[in-house]
């Protein structure tokens, strides 16, 4: 229990920051349906669709459907890759396949993650680099808590003279519980602190609802 208190300051600490420093603020909802099932050789294959209420894009919210394969190559360590499908409801539509690594270390966790993201009527394909590093704590039986932070940065941006955002990072919160041997519970609250060069940085709220079924 000590541990839990420890991470969630450290978590708050992450997040304290960026809510000092950014002043356009909006509140999101994301709700998450997961299935996961082994594949082939000791792989696993996972399937997510979100919905997701965005404040500042109230009539035009987002739906996405992603795919990810992962296979074990050593102790602690998957490769894989996958590809997500975005689309608002006012008709623009993103294709992001990716490429990723993952490790994993006791009670940590770390995510390397490539994108490659086609939107509609850009000049050129946007590349995205994601860091993720996460630290998992068992509560009692079925109960777990998580804490996990985030970089996200362009290494090529869409549009070939754009001077807008590059940078993001992201603070993430999560309580899970298992409500059976194939059914997992979760919320969460995520905060993303996008600074903005020339404006006032950006800050989302959002809270996340998880629901999670393995096969």
């Amino acid at each position: 229990m000590r541990d839990g208190i420890y991470w969630s300051l450290a978590a708050l600490a992450m997040v304290s920051p960026v809510a000092v420093s950014a002043q356009e603020e909006d509140t999101q909802l994301w709700v998450y349906a997961v299935a996961s099932a082994p594949l082939g050789d000791r792989g696993t294959l996972s399937l997510d669709a979100t919905a997701r209420w965005r404040e500042h894009a109230r009539g035009d919210e987002q739906q996405t459907l992603r795919a990810n394969l992962l296979h074990p190559i050593a102790e602690g360590v998957r490769i894989g890759g996958g590809g997500g499908l975005f689309e608002t409801e006012g008709g623009d539509t993103e294709i992001r396949p990716h490429q990723e690594v993952d490790l994993k270390f006791g009670r940590f966790s770390a995510r390397t993650r490539v994108e490659q993201r086609f939107f509609d009527g850009a000049e050129r394909v946007e590349i995205r680099l994601r860091q993720l590093v996460r630290y998992a704590l068992p509560i009692s039986n079925g109960i777990k808590m998580s804490i996990d932070g985030e970089y996200l940065g362009l290494a090529q941006t869409r549009e070939r003279t754009s001077e807008g955002a590059r940078d993001q990072w992201r603070a993430r919160l999560i309580a899970s519980a298992d409500v059976s041997g194939a059914v997992t519970l979760g919320v969460g609250y995520l905060a993303i602190h996008t600074p903005q060069p020339g404006r006032e940085d950006q800050l989302n709220h959002v809270p996340q609802l998880h629901l999670t079924s393995r096969f």
